[in-house]
């Protein structure tokens, strides 16, 4: 989404020589985001103030780029449009990171004549016409796995957002009935799409898009859902870590404390990291997060047997029984208007119950001794 001309427009541009550059706005206050965010006491959201730095350097050097990595974000004070119709940013320098093309980092300043707003110092990748981190992910042998079912309204901006970042990436139609095979046909040349009838259930669907990632010789698949809750951005956070931390399976953690978070997903999450603390003795902070990173050479054939929700919790417990070490990097979460959530409350907690119910018994005869048998044979 851009915000330029609509959120806010240049009303000076201002070059000088002890500064990149300084740029006095004005403020949209009647935009759709300020309806949403604290109506009657409009606040500028803090991704907002990032994403006008971003696009004012887009503006200063005429390339296009993406966020890489939040270096420094300090929030002083915070924008009321009604009060701070014109503010102030100023590109106080930038410097190249990387190797060429890789991109900059740049430091900025957002302030009025009284009032310093925010302080920021972000990494910017060059985009261009090419996933931003597509040559990292090659030499990585990394893809995506993106699975649906019926998610119609929001697969297509999912699939845009993720390869504005990333390739390559495989789509798993799940047995959609709603016209998701009609929205993929418009991306058949830029990513892989697996199509099958009827719907199986979302590990299966995994577990095929699994499949199809070590055919193309890759080690690792990022996962997420294509609901529109997950930020592509975090797809950097998955790749740092994995480069620094090799073969080990990465959750994103959402905050569960979110005001948007439902609250049937919170008290799910919660009862799933109880008993995954039970069965493997490693606490996470959320372990139904579809948003992984999953080390498929290190996984070698590790499958889910249950077919629907449950299955990622059950590869999750069954990683930890291999002792594939297990990280996490928090991630953000929205849950936009008109979402469709396919979990059934009834038939899948209940289904839940019985896998932990099974892994428990499991963890028991197999799981700890397995973990036990497994560390004493690396000393």
């Amino acid at each position: 989404m851009t915000l330029k001309d609509d959120f806010f427009s240049i009303a000076e541009e201002i070059r000088g020589e002890d500064k990149a550059a300084t740029y006095k706005l004005s403020l949209n206050s009647l935009h759709p985001i300020y309806k949403a965010h604290f109506p009657g006491n409009p606040i500028t959201p803090g991704v907002c103030i990032i994403q006008i730095c971003k696009e004012l350097f887009e503006h200063f050097t005429g390339e296009r780029f993406a966020l890489r990595k939040l270096i420094n974000v300090k929030f002083l004070s915070v924008i009321n449009p009604d009060e701070n119709a014109e503010i102030y940013v100023d590109l106080i320098k930038y410097e190249r990171v990387g190797e060429e093309r890789q991109g900059y980092k740049l430091t900025a300043l957002v302030h009025s004549d009284e009032t310093q707003f925010a302080k920021l110092v972000l990494e910017l990748a060059f985009a261009g016409g090419r996933a931003v981190y597509a040559d990292e992910m090659q030499r990585m042998q990394m893809c995506v796995v993106i699975p649906t079912y019926n998610n119609r309204d929001f697969i297509g901006e999912t699939i845009e957002s993720v390869l504005h970042y990333a390739q390559p990436v495989i789509v798993v139609n799940d047995g959609s009935t709603d016209g998701t095979e009609t929205v993929l046909e418009q991306y058949r040349d830029r990513i892989e799409i697996i199509n099958y009838q009827p719907n199986k259930g979302k590990a299966r669907a995994l577990c095929k898009g699994f499949d199809r990632a070590v055919e193309l010789g890759c080690r690792y698949a990022i996962t997420l859902d294509s609901d529109g809750q997950h930020s592509a951005t975090d797809i950097a956070q998955f790749i740092d870590l994995a480069r620094e931390r090799p073969d080990c399976l990465i959750v994103g953690a959402r905050n569960l404390r979110e005001d948007n978070m439902p609250a049937g997903n919170t008290f799910a999450n919660r009862f799933s990291n109880f008993w995954f603390a039970v069965q493997t003795g490693i606490r996470l902070p959320d372990t139904q997060s579809g948003f992984r990173l999953y080390p498929l050479a290190r996984m070698k054939r590790l499958r889910a047997i249950s077919s629907r929700y449950e299955g990622e919790l059950e590869m999750l417990v069954r990683a930890a029984w291999r002792n594939i070490p297990i990280l996490t990097v928090p991630v953000g979460v929205k849950y936009p208007t008109g979402r469709i959530t396919h979990f059934r409350p009834t038939k899948d907690f209940l289904r839940i119950s019985l896998l932990n119910t099974a892994l428990c018994f499991a963890a028991i005869f197999y799981g700890y001794p397995a973990m036990l048998v497994r560390k004493l044979l690396r000393k």
